[in-house]
């Protein structure tokens, strides 16, 4: 699916009447008189510079769209374009568990929510030179329970290929490639977790409530263990490729298919997923362990009748740390006694101390699992069974007849 596209669109040039200067030049107008919000710095004497567009967000019916201008007409650049970027599954339909793979349907989302929400810029358009500036291709594969996606990942966090070494996220995430690379990156994480967190942020926003609407109980299902291979392409990548960025191009020639994404898809994780073919993992029953801790810790309050299971809670992700990071760093990062208590806990539980203070062994019923199991990808499982793409429908004439 196309977790992400980065459009970006010059301004028209227009004919000049002055002969010292080249025949076609920007057009001379201010941003604001289109009612474009602007931010300027201003000195102790009350003078005026650098005026910009900030990144704004234009709203839609589900998610905003992000949206610039850069202004470069007056200096060296000799610029005058804007760039707008948005998930288009999140503009189409809420969210982007699953969404589609037609990189005409998508960009013409983002492109006629800019032109309708700003149609004095869209009249100032060159249409034609619609272009690709970063694209996110992501498929999933999945492991049988978040416990095991999240150990997967971040079992990542030890492997790399040839030059390129993971980079440490958040738990759950794995990152690959350069931060400033001006080609790919790669990203590998729990979705599950990344729609628990959103559900989370949008609680604290005024619309929060309708915004997690969308969140079914089918959806949620449909996440649980899934992981997501998200690679970032940028223009210079299909340069380099030989293909054209140009949408027009791309519409016209079928170079972004769903099947070429999957194409370019497969060449981005290519080395990546070599790396991984061989090795495998060590992970005890972590659900059974979490399940022990709540059955032995769990406390019932004698006015209401509730179960709390904070403190089998607290326990587990003490756990999650041993096996994450060790017994020495798991045990600087809190209090002494609460270290110490955690591990006696777990004890209890039938781990035993020595197995604690050696994780990355696991030598107390521990599964080998290879990573082969992880990275098949199966692009016939991308959406949930009987799930239809709708059909794309776009009307902003002006776009159709110059980009389509």
């Amino acid at each position: 699916m196309i977790d992400m596209l980065v459009l970006r669109c010059d301004f028209g040039r227009i004919q000049n009447s002055n002969s010292d200067l080249p025949d076609l030049v920007w057009p001379d107008f201010r941003l604001a008189d289109m009612a474009i919000p602007l931010e300027q710095s201003i000195d102790a004497d009350g003078d005026i510079s650098n005026t910009r567009h900030p990144w704004e967000s234009i709203p839609s019916s589900y998610e905003s769209m992000a949206f610039k201008v850069f202004d470069h007409r007056f200096d060296p650049l000799d610029s005058f374009y804007i760039e707008i970027k948005a998930s288009p599954a999140k503009l189409m339909q809420g969210h982007n568990i699953y969404g589609s793979s037609d990189i005409y349907d998508c960009s013409m989302h983002l492109c006629e929510l800019l032109c309708m929400t700003y149609p004095q810029v869209a009249e100032r358009l060159n249409h034609k030179s619609w272009s690709l500036s970063q694209i996110d291709i992501t498929y999933s594969t999945r492991a049988k329970d978040n416990s095991e996606c999240r150990s997967f990942i971040n079992a990542l966090h030890n492997v790399s290929f040839g030059q390129t070494k993971a980079r440490t996220g958040y738990d759950g995430t794995a990152y690959f490639g350069k931060k400033s690379s001006r080609l790919k990156k790669i990203k590998v994480y729990s979705k599950w977790s990344e729609v628990q967190e959103i559900i989370k942020k949008n609680l604290k926003r005024p619309d929060g409530e309708i915004l997690n609407e969308v969140y079914t109980v089918s959806l949620l299902a449909f996440t649980v263990g899934l992981i997501r291979w998200e690679v970032s392409l940028y223009h210079r990548y299909f340069e380099r490729l030989g293909i054209s960025t140009l949408l027009s191009d791309m519409f016209k020639e079928r170079t972004f298919t769903p099947e070429k994404l999957q194409t370019y898809w497969k060449i981005g994780t290519l080395d990546l997923f070599k790396s991984l073919k061989g090795q495998t993992m060590k992970t005890l029953n972590t659900l059974e362990i979490k399940d022990q801790l709540r059955a032995k810790f769990s406390k019932t309050s004698a006015k209401t009748g509730k179960v709390s299971t904070v403190l089998a809670d607290s326990v587990y992700r003490t756990y999650n740390d041993l096996c994450r990071d060790g017994w020495l760093i798991t045990k600087d990062s809190m209090s002494n006694n609460t270290f110490h208590t955690h591990v006696r806990m777990l004890v209890e539980c039938g781990l035993s101390r020595a197995a604690l203070q050696n994780m990355t062994g696991l030598n107390d019923g521990a599964q080998i699992i290879p990573f082969v199991r992880f990275i098949e990808v199966n692009f016939c499982e991308q959406f949930p069974p009987n799930y239809q793409q709708p059909a794309p429908k776009h009307i902003y004439k002006p776009l159709l007849t110059l980009v389509a």
